[in-house]
């Protein structure tokens, strides 16, 4: 089925009020919200509250919309300053966890492995200006964070996954956050541009058991002979190379996505609070692939058999 219909299947069978209860519900079963050991429990109960400013976060909504539509969704008026408090709370391995859970619902529903993934990163900017010096000069620069992503393809379906996203400082490279997000139980291919042709990426991804596609840097040439590195790259030209020209493009899907929705920006101007903005965008991909798969789901009616007369 196309991904605009399945998207229409999607919009019909679920609404805002629905996803919110989805993903309480998946937050309860799965304790993916620990509750408060200190102080005064809250009245709504805390999972409800981190579920309803994950929800505004993925519509990118900000806090005042949050504060007009508490009412309807938590059943009481709260002011804005509490969803604040309870975000700058918020660990960031709460949103990656959300993200993981959706990720193995997925699976669940295609009941058959991810052979194609891509790593890829983009930045996340931000309006917070630091002064630094350049050439001499003291100037001020705006701040930017990094977002590091392993998105799994599905062809038949044609789903983008992400399998593992972390936010970072722009001073962490491509390479090494590919390292961070690659975990063992992958198999397939795994495609990257030349940002992540490393020598310790190259190993690390053949050690789990995964054929590296890392698009090969022409103005640097391979001076370990012996290496992961050179082997990949005198096999480059063939099936490699036409695999990744087909299959690169994918990664795209989810940072498109992100700049329609207005996530790739954040307005936060603590560090922490930027790098839980840029989760956010994992969690909204497997939030929706997970609805527009679920959607399609048919009941079958059972209609009495009638024999025409002969």
């Amino acid at each position: 089925m196309p991904y605009r219909k399945r998207r229409d299947r999607m919009l019909k069978k679920h609404s805002t009020l629905s996803i919110y209860r989805h993903l309480c519900n998946l937050a309860k079963q799965n304790g993916l919200i620990l509750p408060e050991k200190k102080g005064r429990p809250c009245v709504v109960e805390k999972y409800k509250q981190v579920c309803f400013i994950l929800l505004w976060k993925i519509y990118h909504e900000g806090l005042e919309k949050m504060e007009l539509d508490s009412e309807l969704y938590l059943l009481r008026h709260y002011d804005h300053s509490n969803f604040a408090y309870h975000y700058h709370r918020l660990d960031s391995v709460v949103i990656e966890r959300f993200t993981s859970t959706y990720e193995s619902l997925i699976m669940h529903f295609l009941e058959r492995e991810i052979l194609l993934h891509v790593l890829d990163s983009t930045a996340i900017s931000t309006s917070v200006r630091e002064e630094r010096t350049r050439e001499g000069l003291r100037i001020k620069e705006k701040l930017t964070q990094k977002f590091h992503t392993l998105l799994g393809y599905d062809p038949p379906l044609q789903i983008v996954v992400v399998e593992g996203a972390k936010s970072t400082t722009h001073h962490v490279s491509d390479s090494k956050g590919g390292i961070l997000l690659l975990k063992k139980g992958l198999k397939g291919y795994c495609l990257g541009d030349g940002a992540y042709e490393t020598y310790e990426l190259t190993q690390a991804t053949e050690d789990l058991g995964i054929i590296p596609i890392y698009k090969p840097q022409a103005k640097r040439a391979v001076k370990k002979t012996l290496s992961a590195k050179k082997r990949r790259r005198d096999s480059w030209n063939g099936n490699p190379q036409r695999l990744y020209k087909e299959i690169r493009g994918i990664g795209e899907v989810l940072y498109g996505a992100a700049t329609r929705a207005g996530l790739l920006h954040s307005q936060s101007r603590l560090i922490p609070q930027q790098h839980k903005d840029a989760l956010i965008i994992g969690l909204r991909q497997n939030l929706l692939t997970y609805l527009r798969l679920d959607a399609l789901k048919r009941i079958i009616r059972k209609t009495p058999f009638r024999s025409e007369a002969l």
